[in-house]
């Protein structure tokens, strides 16, 4: 009895929802059949700049349009507003003042009522337009060249690394628009970009970070990162002395160091102890303790990684000459 007395509720819940949305279609449709006068936001785009100017700061992007229509043409119109913005001719509606030696350039909306008026149709009456004055900000347009700085993370399978620097073509790229936007532009960098377990060269093309009104002359660079696989080297590499007097000849105890390095297989046997260079600095001999100096290693090749070297402190011997 339970269950019969549930199914009948819930059959008469499915009546009286299928004539609930019957009758609200129906009044939605009564009601589109009204004229009504409202308020439409457009959005406006802006287009054919006077020569050598761009657009600078943040000029008006919507418009209001007051205008009258039947609900079914108004409707349409406001889901159709978002993807058809209004095109603005700079070249034929743009006017300017001066304020001293400053020049304002600005737009009287009612100069464009009979191109949006055409461009909204027959079916909608367009009443007025909102803002009456548009002000933009126009300013001169310069080129410079930059650095294209790429931004990528990579790991290596096992025994495998970064057999030498990674290049990005093209490296140099043209870029223009308002000087004053150009002047704090040092580097422009790609988007960001993994790479995961990598055992061969990889090459991407890759999209350059976009700058508010900023035009690139290359919107994309090719990355190309090389990858080889490595093995492990001990090199012996001779200490040498830095500041040294020339009535001083010094001697080190051992003379040499062993630096233990990871080096790609092509780059193996053209390694040399004369790439790298370790150094002491005889500047520091009054305040070595227990007449041991400190070694640094400043060169290393870079197609070699994880480098380490032993010893890192070293006796030494003063003699005169």
């Amino acid at each position: 009895m339970f269950g019969k007395s549930r199914a009948k509720l819930n059959q008469r819940l499915v009546i009286f929802l299928f004539f609930l949305i019957v009758s609200t279609v129906i009044w939605y449709l009564s009601k589109l059949s009204h004229e009504y006068s409202t308020m439409l936001s457009y959005p406006v785009r802006y287009e054919n700049f006077p020569n050598g100017k761009v657009l600078v700061g943040e000029p008006p992007r919507k418009i209001q349009l007051k205008v009258k229509a039947f609900g079914y043409t108004l409707l349409k119109c406001k889901l159709s507003a978002a993807l058809s913005p209004i095109d603005l001719d700079l070249s034929k509606h743009l006017s300017q003042s001066f304020e001293g030696s400053k020049v304002k350039h600005f737009i009287l909306t009612y100069r464009i009522r009979n191109g949006v008026a055409k461009e909204l149709g027959s079916e909608i009456l367009l009443e007025g337009i909102e803002p009456d004055t548009l002000f933009v900000e126009l300013a001169d347009m310069v080129e410079k060249k930059v650095q294209v700085k790429p931004v990528f993370d990579a790991t290596f399978e096992r025994q495998y690394m970064q057999s030498g620097n990674f290049t990005i073509e093209p490296d140099i790229i043209k870029i223009s628009g308002p000087k004053s936007i150009l002047d704090t532009i040092s580097v422009i960098k790609t988007k960001p970009v993994k790479f995961k377990d990598l055992n061969q060269k990889v090459t991407k093309k890759v999209s350059l970070v976009p700058i508010h009104q900023v035009i690139f002359s290359s919107r994309i660079v090719q990355f190309t990162l090389p990858v080889e696989k490595y093995t492990e080297l001990i090199i012996k590499v001779p200490i040498e002395v830095e500041n040294q007097p020339d009535n001083i000849k010094i001697m080190f105890i051992p003379k040499t160091i062993d630096v233990k390095c990871n080096v790609v297989l092509s780059k193996y046997f053209g390694l040399k102890p004369n790439m790298f260079k370790a150094v002491v600095d005889y500047n520091f001999i009054e305040n070595s303790i227990n007449k041991k100096l400190k070694v640094k290693l400043t060169n290393v090749p870079e197609f070699v990684g994880l480098v380490d070297f032993t010893p890192k402190y070293v006796e030494y011997i003063i003699e005169k000459r």
